[in-house]
């Protein structure tokens, strides 16, 4: 792989932004990048510099990414090349990969990761197919040495066979050995022959000495002589001189030693050395005849000429047995390899070699494949694609599918190749398994699906927070103005007074609804507490109700008040995304939609919830619609991620799978029944409470703290300055009212000392409520303020409490909650 601290990557790119943007990115990642604004320039700059990698934009000026593309794939095809595209030129993107383009990518790239994903994985596929070249051109010049060493030896055989036929007929046996040991001794045993020898023996050189291969006369040669040897001796002088050395008597000759047996001191003695291809002495080998005639110059000229024979049968049979070892080296790494290779006969496609990792590939036998024909197990539908040309050339590389013995079809990138094997014309077929890859492709679409969602979602929690803040200021409008109302018809039976206190009841509905609405656009965890899931529904059906279309008949039963641990929230989504999927079934041709709850005991649950739950009593929530129906086919699915039978622009797909996240989470089950034309029925299992808990009442008692401080009232709707103002008048309190946090600045800054008390507003124009506490605490330290929000994620309740707010009041503000908070504070500052 190229690292990054030497990969030089080129970017082509008109647009100053992503030029900026990806060369800032990829330098930061310790590559080093070029810039060109344009296709003429990055092809001078290509030119000049050592480029590993080039990104191009498609569309340019003057010169196109296309021609970028041509021109560099021409010249240097190995060169990845990885085309930038928006997402209105797609096609033309795929058709630059057609042309030789490596990759593509489609802006915007909001992720840079994905950048150097790409990029990471061009350098790697370009290191792979310059490793592939280079180790198959070093295997084909390994088989063209050894050729060539083959062909060397056999011409040299034929020129020794010219001139010595005579005695190539006597030593016919030295061509049939297949190792040194046995090729010694026929040798040593046929130079005997010729030259009528009583005794001899043949030695090869190691590391430490020489070694006894073969004697004639067995018990006489020393089986290992030392180096360094004897300076007289007669091997000593044969090895550092390199030739022949006659002796026609022995006992005349005074100047050598012998260098072996110690009673050759008579006859006539013939030392040949036998040096290899480089000249350099590999051996000796030595013949003694104690029997006249002794051995002559003519002896020595044949003997010349057969060791030199020798020597080069020696090295073809030295050289057949590296052949045989890099054979079994060549089967070693087929047999390893976790490529899958198959041999097939050209003319009947017949299976005639399958190393190991195609076996297992296949989920079959050696026995099972061999002679069976390719095209059952793979590619049987391109047939006409596997025609092959010259010979050794790549005639084709795709993606096909492998026929396991079970039937499975995995996918594999096929590549073909035309060989001679065993003398048979053949076709060699790499296979490459891409279920890995094939996975991880579908695992990386749907995480992307996955974020698109998240960020959907995230973007709807931030629109529903605006929706909740502009609302809370609504219902506190609403709500105190029915407070006021209702304060000053006192405990009258005045049909107002009703009409006041039905208000107050709606509003606190929506004010709890609001609060729902908060808690999801938090993302809060889930909150377990005591609940009664017939309040729930009958909340969610109001809400639910108002959208239901005409045709739409809603029917509930709720038959137990029982209780169960839960977070109310969540459960509302239940019930919300059962209801919705239901009336969404029935919303062409109408229908009914009936909710339940029934208490359920143990022994009668059904088994397949019984299955997945604790032994508990249960409350059973019914969801039932009279639409489309599910077809069996897919019922199976409907809890998985973001499956959906509906069109799509409508839905996400994850309504069902969170609802049965959401009832696992509270230890439930959840089991579907649907009949197509008929209906579908969700049924909810939920394990009862096993203690009782006391109902909250809702119903507020309102006590009215009084008090006669100055107070500072402060928002930027001035409906509701005039409610806050009201309230806080009628507890007695001197209250002034601001419009706008600069208003309010204005007035506090005439005399900083005038008021007791300031409660404001947080989400206002200018100075927002956080902003304007400080100031406030600026000019007058110690002051207490109390702030008034419908929502702000952005408020931090310590960091505000450092500048004098000593109270977040969520809105919509009741008389209640203002006069207790108002007087706490007011009490907390005086002690």
């Amino acid at each position: 792989m190229i690292e990054s601290e030497t990969a030089t990557i080129l970017i082509i790119d008109d647009e100053t932004a992503i030029r900026k943007r990806f060369g800032d990115y990829l330098e930061d990642m310790d590559f080093t990048v070029f810039k060109a604004e344009n296709g003429r320039i990055g092809l001078e700059i290509f030119e000049r510099e050592e480029i590993d990698l080039v990104l191009v934009a498609l569309s340019m000026p003057t010169v196109s990414g296309l021609e970028v593309l041509a021109h560099i794939t021409e010249k240097t095809p190995d060169i990845p090349l990885i085309v930038l595209s928006g997402t209105d030129e797609v096609s033309d993107a795929i058709e630059a990969v057609h042309q030789g383009a490596w990759d593509y990518l489609l802006k915007p790239i909001d992720n840079l990761a994905v950048l150097l994903h790409t990029v990471t994985k061009g350098l790697e596929t370009a290191r792979l197919k310059r490793e592939n070249a280079n180790y198959q051109l070093h295997l084909e010049q390994m088989v063209t040495e050894r050729t060539k060493g083959l062909q060397f030896i056999n011409d040299n055989l034929a020129c020794i066979n010219s001139r010595l036929r005579n005695v190539v007929d006597t030593t016919r046996q030295l061509s049939c050995c297949l190792d040194v040991e046995r090729f010694g001794s026929l040798l040593l045993e046929e130079f005997g022959q010729h030259m009528l020898a009583t005794g001899g023996s043949l030695y090869l050189k190691e590391a430490g000495g020489l070694r006894l291969v073969h004697a004639l006369d067995p018990g006489h040669a020393k089986e290992f002589i030392a180096f360094p040897l004897e300076e007289q001796s007669v091997f000593n002088q044969v090895l550092s001189k390199g030739e022949p050395f006659l002796i026609q008597n022995v006992s005349q000759q005074n100047d050598v030693q012998s260098s072996g047996w110690a009673d050759y001191k008579c006859g006539s003695a013939l030392i040949f050395p036998l040096p290899a291809e480089s000249g350099k002495i590999i051996g000796v080998l030595a013949l003694h005849s104690k029997t006249p005639p002794p051995f002559l110059e003519q002896d020595r000229e044949i003997g010349i000429i057969l060791a030199s024979y020798s020597c080069e049968a020696l090295r073809a049979v030295r050289a057949t047995e590296g052949l045989r070892e890099n054979e079994q080296q060549f089967r070693t790494i087929l047999d390893n390899i976790r490529t899958g290779i198959i041999i097939v006969k050209e003319n009947n496609r017949e299976i005639i070699y399958a190393n190991p990792t195609a076996l297992e590939m296949a989920d079959t036998s050696i026995e099972e494949l061999m002679s069976t024909n390719c095209d059952k197990i793979l590619c049987p539908l391109d047939q006409d694609k596997c025609a092959v040309s010259d010979l050794g050339q790549q005639v084709n590389a795709a993606e096909q599918f492998l026929r396991r013995s079970d039937g499975e079809m995995i996918p594999v990138f096929n590549t073909v190749t035309r060989i001679l094997y065993r003398g048979e014309a053949c076709l060699l077929k790499s296979l490459v398994d891409l279920t890995a890859q094939k996975h991880a492709l579908a695992e990386k679409e749907q995480l992307e699906t996955q974020l698109r969602q998240a960020q959907k979602m995230e973007a709807l929690g931030t629109l529903a927070g605006g929706i909740a803040h502009d609302f809370n200021n609504i219902l506190s409008g609403i709500i105190g103005h029915a407070e006021l109302g209702e304060l000053e018809l006192g405990e009258s039976d005045h049909s107002a007074a009703k009409k006041f206190r039905l208000i107050l009841d709606a509003g606190n509905r929506a004010k709890d609804l609001v609060a729902q609405i908060l808690t999801f656009s938090r993302m809060q965890e889930k909150k377990l507490v005591p609940v009664g899931l017939s309040t729930i529904v009958k909340e969610t059906l109001k809400l639910l109700k108002a959208s239901l279309p005409a045709n739409i008949k809603l029917v509930h039963n709720l038959a137990t008040e029982q209780q169960i641990i839960a977070d109310p929230t969540q459960i509302h989504q239940v019930i919300m995304n059962l209801c919705t999927n239901a009336y969404h079934a029935m919303e062409i041709s109408g229908g009914t939609l009936t909710v339940a709850l029934n208490f359920i005991s143990m022994k009668n649950m059904p088994h397949a919830a019984k299955a997945e739950m604790q032994e508990s009593d249960c409350i059973e929530l019914v969801v039932q619609d009279t639409g489309t129906g599910i077809s069996p086919s897919v019922v199976h699915t409907i809890f998985d991620p973001y499956f959906s039978t509906k069109s799509q622009n409508k839905g996400t797909g994850l309504g069902l799978s969170v609802v049965h996240g959401i009832v696992k989470s509270h230890k439930g089950a959840i089991l579907v029944e649907s009949t197509v034309g008929v209906g579908t029925t969700m049924r909810v299992y939920f394990p009862v409470s096993a203690t009782s808990y006391p109902r909250e009442h809702v119903d507020e008692v309102v006590q009215m703290a009084n008090g006669k401080e100055r107070i500072l009232f402060v928002d930027d709707e001035k409906s509701l300055v005039d409610i806050g103002r009201d309230i806080l008048s009628l507890l007695g309190y001197a209250v002034t009212g601001a419009v706008g946090s600069q208003e309010a600045m204005d007035i506090f800054c005439q005399d900083p000392k005038q008021f007791d008390l300031v409660v404001t507003d947080m989400n206002m124009p200018g100075l927002s409520g956080d902003k304007m506490a400080q100031e406030i605490a600026r000019r007058a330290p110690g002051l207490p303020i109390i702030i008034c929000t419908g929502y702000c994620e952005r408020l931090d309740e310590q960091s505000v409490k450092d500048f004098g707010v000593r109270v977040i009041l969520m809105k919509p503000l009741t008389m209640s909650a203002l006069s207790k908070a108002v007087r706490s504070v007011l009490d907390d500052n005086i002690s």
